[in-house]
């Protein structure tokens, strides 16, 4: 039963079109390499990485490949609002963090202490 509500749901919901912009201005989707640590050297196929390493290498990636296509973009002169708003699409997601969903973007809320401190000397 479950197996079949499993399939049901993943042959259900429908192929994930390609964005707008990507259709009228014939954009690629932009692809990052997966860089070893501290080196111009890719990963081996297979290497998985730690999450922090992981962070590390989409942060690489958004400094030398995403904001570079965003530039040679705006240099073939498709609207900067096209070209931003795919690298704003590349941000949320890649860059957000998990559990937010894309919902709000608030704040973290003050976590309750549950001890009092006493800054007196």
């Amino acid at each position: 039963m479950l197996y079949t509500l499993l399939s049901l749901t993943i042959f259900a919901t429908p192929p994930v079109s390609p964005a707008p912009y990507n259709l009228a201005y014939n954009l690629q989707q932009i692809e990052c390499p997966r860089w070893l640590p501290g080196s111009n050297e890719l990963v081996p196929q297979g290497v998985i990485l730690s999450r922090s390493l992981q962070l590390q290498n989409k942060v690489r990636c958004f400094c030398e490949v995403v904001k570079r296509e965003e530039q040679l973009c705006i240099r073939r002169h498709i609207p900067e609002t096209i070209c931003k708003e795919r690298t704003s699409a590349w941000v949320q997601d890649n860059l957000t963090l998990p559990g937010n969903n894309g919902q709000g973007h608030q704040i973290a809320p003050v976590p309750m202490r549950d001890r009092a401190i006493s800054v007196q000397p």
